[in-house]
């Protein structure tokens, strides 16, 4: 099975192309000028371009059976308020660019495409756990685009969308890595900022899903969307966790908010989807304090 991925060196893309690559998959995966590629390790085809390169993209799919998007081009750092002053430059490369790789992959026969959304479309806090088929509303144009491409599964032939929460798991370089400055403060004895509180799922989760998607029957899957989440987490509880592993004792941030737009991911379930919950969690941070050990109280580099 050739799988070709967009955004196959972002946080998501990581996971995605790893699980592909443990399935036996053949995979071909777009990289921008510039593109560290040694982020994916593994036997990966490695299309030049971007989603403004139609031959990219032709090239991309060109003989594949299947298609991951993960890609989101933005301001560095920044996914809300990632268009900065660009708006209408932010909607053509990324609605535009997707419309572009969907009208190609069309072309090329691609069986099963997954579109990768966000909670984002969600905007403001909705009372009570959100299922897959909810009213989009979203307030930012990050959300707004996630909205739209999210519609576009219902436009194009066997297409689906999959919406995760907030992603964690330890990616490359290091640095990207959620919680990992967190780590670090509760080593070096610094003081931890407020705390917040949000709904998350590992990304070998995310993977896992876009796997089931990606092979599950066109009649159970084709033109839907799917929410992907796992437990709600709040900063002060990850704190604790992390001074324990450490040995680091000392103050916890306030407690925060209860976690707003709980997704609830019946549709995944029902593809026997069974995300980590709480084990890998804490999996995850002792795997973060790990690496802060190693290394001492310092930040922690890249690590290749």
């Amino acid at each position: 099975m050739r799988v070709a991925v967009t955004g196959a060196t972002g946080i998501v893309g990581q996971f995605v192309v790893g699980r592909l690559l443990r399935e036996g998959c053949r995979v071909a995966a777009l990289a921008r000028a510039g593109t560290d590629r040694s982020i994916c390790p593994g036997d990966v085809e490695w299309i030049g371009g971007d989603l403004g390169d139609q031959a990219a993209l032709d090239a991309l799919v060109g003989g594949a059976d299947g298609l991951v998007h993960c890609a989101f081009q933005h301001l560095p750092g920044r996914y809300r308020g990632g268009e900065g002053d660009d708006v209408p430059g932010f909607w053509r490369i990324n609605l535009g660019g997707t419309i572009d790789l969907l009208e190609a992959a069309a072309g090329a026969g691609v069986a099963r495409t997954v579109l990768m959304s966000s909670r984002a479309v969600f905007g403001l806090p909705v009372e009570g756990p959100i299922g897959d088929a909810h009213r989009t509303a979203a307030t930012t144009h990050y959300g707004a685009m996630k909205a739209a491409t999210e519609a576009l599964a219902g436009v194009y032939r066997d297409v689906v969308a999959l919406r995760p929460t907030g992603v964690y798991g330890v990616v490359r370089p290091l640095t990207r890595t959620k919680w990992l400055g967190l780590a670090e403060d509760v080593a070096a004895g610094r003081p931890v900022g407020v705390s917040r509180s949000g709904t998350e799922v590992h990304g070998e989760d995310v993977a896992d899903a876009a796997w089931r998607l990606l092979t599950a029957p066109s009649a159970t899957v084709a033109g839907r969307v799917f929410n992907c989440s796992d437990i709600a987490v709040e900063t002060r509880v990850i704190v604790h966790r992390m001074r324990a592993a450490l040995g680091r004792p000392g103050p916890l941030p306030a407690a925060a908010l209860p976690a707003g737009n709980v997704l609830r991911c019946d549709g995944l379930h029902a593809l026997g989807w069974r995300p980590g919950g709480d084990a890998r969690l804490q999996e995850e941070i002792d795997a973060l304090c790990a690496l802060v050990r190693e290394r001492g109280a310092g930040p922690v580099s890249d690590g290749r």
